[in-house]
């Protein structure tokens, strides 16, 4: 792996997304892995931030919700594809994802989520804000569409703190 700029993979992140990608997070004991198809990228409080979303009934909320990183590794060649599939429907109070999709745990120093080594692209985020989406001010479109079942999301804002790339 080696270290790039979140500029020059900025455009393809974002058309990796619909492909779906890995979230990981770690804190205490506890890591897991999930699919995610959603993101932003952007910049606030002058920092590059890569905002997730986490669904509360999800057990990777349980965990980020106590972490204070997370990382986001993409497969640009389709080589996580059964991972994604995996990890997008299977829970980790059930399974070891890691141990099931044969992905392998990398760590960076002085962050404690890894990202996933299977993987080719991957941003490295501490978490600098949270917030939690409120029924209310979302609108009745999207309300319909996403929260039938009131399964709402926790928002996560991690500043990009690397970038590594295969």
């Amino acid at each position: 792996m080696k270290e790039t700029t979140l500029a020059s993979v900025s455009e393809e992140v974002i058309n990796q997304l619909p492909k779906g990608a890995l979230l990981t997070v770690k804190s205490g004991d506890k890591i897991n892995t999930m699919t995610i198809g959603w993101a932003t990228l952007g910049r606030i409080w002058n920092k590059p931030v890569l905002t997730v979303l986490v669904r509360f009934s999800r057990y990777t909320y349980d965990i980020i919700s106590k972490a204070d990183s997370f990382t986001v590794s993409f497969s640009r060649d389709g080589s996580l594809k059964n991972a994604l599939a995996i990890c997008g429907t299977k829970s980790g109070r059930d399974i070891d994802k890691f141990k099931e999709c044969g992905l392998t745990p990398v760590y960076v120093e002085g962050i404690e989520s890894p990202y996933i080594a299977e993987g080719d692209l991957h941003l490295i985020c501490k978490i600098v804000y949270k917030s939690t989406l409120e029924p209310e001010l979302l609108s009745k479109e999207i309300k319909d569409i996403w929260y039938k079942d009131n399964d709402y999301h926790c928002v996560y804002y991690g500043e990009v703190v690397k970038v590594l790339s295969k």
